[in-house]
């Protein structure tokens, strides 16, 4: 039998943080179209099961439009069972549609229930810090491969307390809350995994995005990250400490994405330090890589190289300047600021 395990697809998204509003309505179908192609994946495969461990949706208040694509591509896969628990940004989102759903989907609600197939069972409960009591009414067949699914953060005890979860006959912890991949030993007979978001929104979601699949016997549960997102988002430092010109920081730029797709999300970030010799193009280096890529962002965290040595006796308006905003008792970061600033005024620059 084979399993999908995903979670944290946050449909209905606004996405407008980094994108621009054609952009962004462009990415929210895109999110659609990813759940819509994990089932077609799925029907392809003979896959039996998809869980879906939380927020499957952004929000419990979405658009009619968006809940009914999902609920109509849910029921057009009859052969396939949908489970499903709520996360924290979906919580008894379909409470207000309780007629109607398709058939093959299930939700778990606020107590733990198990859904049998022929050689494993999948217990589940929706929310998210869920009532420490209840883990003591968590009872698995010893005899059964048992799935058990729930949404929240194993890194902080008022979520999920793994401690509670050990020697109860869990072979696989299906997670969501957490949008990267990962997995870990829970005690001598399963494993929790997080599958991550299936595709990333901001740049706090980079890398590899996707879900995983389970193929059960009756002796084993084998979990593999299957990469499915129709792009990537690419968080990349760029340190430009030794660039004399901004035609350097782009061939520096340039060589870091060398093995990235087009059609990926980048962020450039600029680090290091740099002379007040060194007049930067970052609005046109951004122009220039969003005519290249679906979107890119510069982002400058690099710092003003100063000697203030160098200013004791320079007795011209620049030298004024920067002996005064370095006596003053403003924050590294903002001294930088305003003399970089400062200067381009004083060079007739645009700030």
């Amino acid at each position: 039998m084979q399993i999908i395990h995903t979670a944290d697809l946050h449909l209905d998204s606004r996405l407008e943080t980094n994108l621009d509003p054609v952009k962004a309505k462009e990415r929210k179908r895109e999110l659609l179209l990813s759940f819509d192609n994990l089932i077609n994946y799925a029907k392809n495969n003979n896959v039996e099961a998809i869980l879906i461990s939380g927020d499957l949706f952004d929000r419990p208040k979405i658009s009619a439009k968006t809940r009914e694509y999902i609920l109509g591509i849910i029921e057009d896969a009859p052969m396939i069972q949908f489970l499903f628990i709520y996360g924290n940004h979906d919580f008894n989102m379909f409470q207000e549609h309780p007629m109607g759903l398709p058939s093959n989907l299930h939700i778990f609600k606020d107590k733990w229930e198990t859904i049998s197939f022929k050689n494993v069972d999948i217990t589940g409960i929706s929310g998210e810090g869920i009532s420490p009591a209840l883990y003591d009414n968590l009872c698995l067949n010893r005899s059964k491969k048992n799935i058990v699914m729930l949404h929240g953060d194993i890194t902080n005890l008022n979520s999920i307390p793994l401690s509670m979860l050990k020697e109860r006959n869990i072979d696989y912890l299906a997670l969501g809350h957490l949008h990267k991949y990962q997995r870990g030993k829970l005690d001598d007979r399963g494993i929790w995994v997080y599958p991550g978001c299936l595709e990333g929104r901001g740049f706090d979601e980079e890398g590899p995005k996707g879900f995983v699949l389970l193929d059960i016997t009756d002796s084993s549960i084998e979990s593999k990250f299957i990469p499915f997102s129709k792009r990537i988002l690419h968080d990349i430092k760029v340190d430009i400490t030794n660039c004399d010109s901004w035609v350097e920081i782009r061939r520096n730029v340039t060589l870091k994405l060398t093995d990235i797709p087009q059609s990926d999300m980048i962020r450039i970030r600029l680090v290091g330090e740099y002379d007040l010799s060194l007049i930067k193009q970052n609005e046109l280096l951004e122009r220039s890589l969003n005519q290249q890529y679906y979107f890119a962002r510069v982002s400058d965290e690099s710092r003003l190289r100063i000697n203030p040595k160098e200013y004791e006796n320079d007795i011209s308006l620049k030298g004024e300047f920067i002996r005064n905003v370095l006596a003053s008792k403003l924050s590294e970061d903002d001294k930088n600021r305003i003399i970089e600033y400062g200067i381009k005024a004083l060079m007739k620059e645009e700030i």
